[in-house]
């Protein structure tokens, strides 16, 4: 007995068991005994120039959405952000030091984000630098 796909309902070109079959290479279990691609081909990810941050202890009065902020990193993994002069709220200590030993050296800008909870945009490559951590400073 003969079963045919769609496709190819008349083939009798082929005359052997496979005849009236289409090949899916997507889907063909030789596909996966090809070899490797070469590693020096594949390209490492970008990392993310962008971030987003939960704004501490915030007071946000009278900031407009995407409004450029100041940040001011202190010794003690602190880092206070200011609107206009105005201290507007922190980030709190365990991402500062996250940023410091993922970020040191880079620069960075910041946006207010008018949400719920307030959220401040972290923006790479441009701005203030991001100080080394502690333990790289001895």
């Amino acid at each position: 007995m003969r079963i045919y796909d769609e496709e190819n309902p008349y083939d009798d070109v082929i005359d052997d068991d496979m005849s009236g079959y289409t090949v899916v290479d997507d889907n063909s279990i030789y596909k996966l005994l090809t070899s490797e691609p070469d590693p020096e081909t594949i390209a490492t990810p970008i990392p993310e120039n962008e971030q987003t941050v939960i704004l501490c202890e915030p007071s946000v009065a009278k900031v407009s959405d995407g409004q450029e902020l100041e940040l001011r990193f202190s010794e003690n993994d602190g880092c206070d952000v200011f609107a206009s002069g105005k201290r507007i709220g922190c980030f709190k200590a365990a991402y500062v030091r996250k940023l410091k030993n993922e970020r040191c050296e880079q620069l960075v800008k910041a946006y207010y984000k008018s949400d719920v909870p307030p959220m401040i945009k972290l923006i790479f490559g441009s701005g203030v630098p991001v100080p080394l951590p502690e333990l790289q400073k001895l």
